[in-house]
């Protein structure tokens, strides 16, 4: 009996974040929602805790240099996403403009 006990278990822990990430690393071209919203809020805190370094500092210029550079980096980054879903969306819309063609001939 503790066997299906521990498929269960074992079947549990396949869906976690640390396992969205790991096959977000080791699957080309996927990349879960999960992991996209982490980065998201990682950029958040990093945003914060520079802000308040930049108010600590009263206004210190290098701070406030690397608040802008990660900004930028983190524009660039929701970007990238947003080309790559673009992408999928048309990739996916070719695939089935070749089903309803070739179902067609």
């Amino acid at each position: 009996m503790s066997e299906p006990t521990a498929q269960i278990q074992d079947d549990s822990r396949k869906d976690g974040l640390v396992n969205d990430i790991i096959e977000s690393i080791m699957t080309p071209g996927y990349t879960p929602n999960s992991v996209i919203q982490l980065m998201y809020k990682a950029f958040y805190a990093l945003f914060f805790t520079l802000f308040l370094l930049l108010l600590g500092t009263n206004g210190n210029l290098h701070v406030l240099a690397l608040l802008i550079i990660s900004i930028c980096l983190f524009l660039s980054v929701r970007w990238f996403i947003n080309e790559m879903e673009t992408m999928k969306i048309a990739e996916a819309k070719d695939k089935s403009d070749q089903t309803k063609s070739g179902k067609v001939e």
